[in-house]
């Protein structure tokens, strides 16, 4: 009999986690990402000062397999003083993004997913001459575009911890290419 009871109450448990992992949460969810970005297109070698700490949160809409969201992206400046001899070199951004995720496998245990972001990026450069004293700066807002693809994985029906790669596209500033950006992140997201 105790057997009998034992199995029972196993089997009840069994089913009310499966009934709970298919009652998916679907609504206003708040995410918050950290990671490392690279810059490319700042200097004359084409990278500046590796590997930036970058933080950024979130708050977006999930339906099924679509998830869209307004999100802030600070990127710790980045410095370079071997470039030129009595040189500094800095280059600030941060972003405001708006973008769009397909998950593949919404309910699943795991989804790899695809994204899009669009939104405006500002950027500070500043070229600082040790030996004249002498600054030059140059601040602006330009369009910005990124693409990205991950990984996310199902901690219960509301937390997901993300895992994903972003390319960004931030525009020009005066006598440089296309200012790029490659990010690697981690990050909890979570639907209220």
């Amino acid at each position: 009999m105790k057997k009998l009871l034992c199995g029972a109450s196993a089997l009840v448990l069994f089913a009310a986690l499966a009934n709970a992992a298919h009652a998916e949460c679907d609504g206003i969810y708040g995410a918050f990402r950290g990671g490392v970005t690279e810059h490319e297109g700042t200097s004359e070698g084409g990278k500046l000062d590796d590997h930036r700490l970058m933080l950024s949160g979130a708050l977006g809409y999930r339906y099924e397999y679509f998830r869209a969201e307004l999100e802030y992206v600070w990127r710790k400046h980045a410095k370079d003083e071997a470039k030129y001899v009595g040189n500094t070199l800095k280059f600030k951004t941060y972003s405001y993004m708006f973008n769009m995720y397909y998950d593949v496998l919404p309910y699943n245990w795991w989804s790899p997913y695809v994204g899009l972001g669009l939104g405006w990026t500002k950027m500070k450069y500043t070229d600082i001459d040790h030996t004249s004293g002498f600054d030059t700066a140059e601040k602006t807002t330009r369009f910005t575009w990124a693409l990205g693809a991950g990984l996310s994985l199902k901690v219960t029906n509301r937390l997901n911890v993300d895992l994903g790669y972003r390319y960004y596209n931030m525009g020009k500033l005066e006598g440089k290419e296309d200012i790029k950006a490659n990010e690697v992140y981690g990050g909890l997201r979570y639907v209220f």
